[in-house]
């Protein structure tokens, strides 16, 4: 990791984006460009992952009828948790597009977890520029271990 690059770390309901800026003068004059600290960017919260069921449902002007009968006509979906997942994935798929285009400028590298890394991945129109994914929830991991995170396995 070089200064400048840009550090993705996400999952369904949080992003985080941090710039490699330069940790010792040297580095800032480009002579060891590999002393870097992170600096966060932005955090961007999910909406759509935070959603309630009961949100989400057609209820007859807020009056809930009790009993098995009754279930069906409270608009419940049984496809439901299937469509939010969609819409999240979708929308952190957009919003790392948009910190790509924002800052990604040098090298990207990302992190999801490995449960939804593929389908976030499919949904990215710029996964081109991503340099290295890594695919273990890293999210509330201090920045200063996640510059270790992203070094390639024979190095660690």
């Amino acid at each position: 990791m070089k200064v400048g690059d840009l550090v993705i770390v996400a999952s369904l309901g949080e992003i985080k984006a941090y710039r490699a800026n330069p940790r010792t003068p040297e580095a800032e004059a480009g002579l060891k460009p590999n002393e870097v600290k992170l600096d966060l960017i932005t955090a961007i919260d999910i909406v759509e992952a935070h959603k309630r069921v009961s949100d989400l449902l057609d209820v007859d002007a807020g009056v809930k009828k009790a009993g098995f009968l009754n279930r069906a006509a409270s608009g419940e979906k049984h496809t439901l948790k299937d469509e939010i997942y969609r819409e999240a994935v979708k929308a952190v798929a957009e919003d790392i597009d948009m910190l790509i285009e924002q800052y990604g400028d040098k090298k990207v590298f990302l992190s999801l977890p490995k449960t939804i890394s593929k389908d976030v991945m499919d949904n990215l129109k710029n996964s081109s520029k991503i340099y290295r994914l890594v695919e273990k929830d890293l999210l509330k991991t201090d920045k200063n271990r996640l510059i270790e995170e992203f070094k390639p396995e024979i190095l660690k």
